[in-house]
């Protein structure tokens, strides 16, 4: 049981992290704060049902980041990360419902 605390617990840090430093050119503040709080909250609660997986998820998402930060704006990059990210949790959440319902 002491694993999976600690699995959730580095994998919501580490977004969170990951997502503080990467979007700091990208917003001011208590958005800032905001985007990599939400972040941690969304891979952690993810990690829940699915171990792992949601941080591959993260680590995808942010290299999409910082590829679509350079052809468009922040604010669409950014909407765009939070639309790969929600997508890519979903999926390995219903991955792992799959994989349950055929053993």
């Amino acid at each position: 049981m002491d694993i999976i605390i600690m699995m959730i617990s580095v994998s919501a840090v580490l977004a969170g992290g990951v997502t503080y430093a990467v979007t700091r050119r990208d917003l001011r503040g208590g958005a800032r704060v905001a985007v990599a709080l939400a972040c941690a909250v969304l891979v952690g609660g993810a990690c829940l049902f699915v171990p792992w997986l949601p941080l591959f998820a993260f680590l995808g998402t942010v290299v999409v980041h910082l590829v679509v930060r350079r052809l468009l704006t922040a604010k669409l990059a950014l909407a765009a990360s939070g639309v790969v990210l929600v997508g890519g949790c979903s999926f390995c959440v219903l991955l792992m419902m799959m994989a349950l319902e055929t053993m």
